[in-house]
């Protein structure tokens, strides 16, 4: 009997152990600088649209084994330094331009979250690096083909916030958002 009993205490111990080990292997704890991708099932939205992930922000999460794997989006800052030279100006005049721009995957649905779902998941910050500068890049070129080059080098603050606003769709459809920052009562983008 007291043999039995023995039994039942080391089989107890070990199913015990095996539940911790099986808890810990499939809980997902989410940092507050990232976001969780669980994929694998397909996931009823609010709104009725369905998805086959679900999204982690903060927190944590339970996976199911063997069906769902998880995935992770920082949502850091990058820095970007865009340089282009030989952009043509009005008047086909061509200059050089080197600037600076901070950027993060968008880290709500309503900034772009899905897209950047789709289309970084799995990739590097530096391949998301690449992207944002081709953006940011190609909206200055547009924009430099409009003014004078004058006007590009005295109106500095404006022709940025030209490039920000026509940047900023085409980031968000990306699911990249520029990072604003205020300093010397001045709204800019770096």
């Amino acid at each position: 009997m007291t043999d039995m009993i023995g039994i039942f205490i080391v089989v107890g111990i070990i199913a015990f152990m095996l539940l911790i080990i099986f808890i810990k292997s499939n809980l997902i704890i989410c940092k507050p600088n990232e976001v969780v991708i669980i994929s694998g099932r397909s996931y009823k939205q609010p709104d009725g649209k369905e998805l086959g992930y679900r999204i982690l922000k903060g927190g944590r999460g339970f996976k199911i084994p063997i069906i769902e794997t998880v995935n992770r989006l920082p949502l850091t800052a990058i820095p970007i330094e865009v340089s282009i030279s030989k952009a043509l100006c009005k008047g086909i005049i061509p200059i050089t331009i080197d600037g600076r721009a901070n950027i993060k995957i968008a880290g709500n649905e309503k900034d772009g979250l899905n897209n950047a779902i789709e289309r970084f998941l799995g990739k590097n910050l530096n391949e998301v690096a690449v992207i944002a500068k081709q953006t940011l890049e190609g909206s200055l070129r547009g924009i430099l083909a409009t003014v004078a080059p004058e006007e590009a080098n005295s109106e500095r603050i404006k022709l940025a916030q030209r490039v920000v606003e026509e940047a900023r769709n085409d980031l968000n459809k990306l699911g990249v958002v520029l990072i604003k920052e205020v300093k010397n009562g001045f709204l800019r983008y770096v």
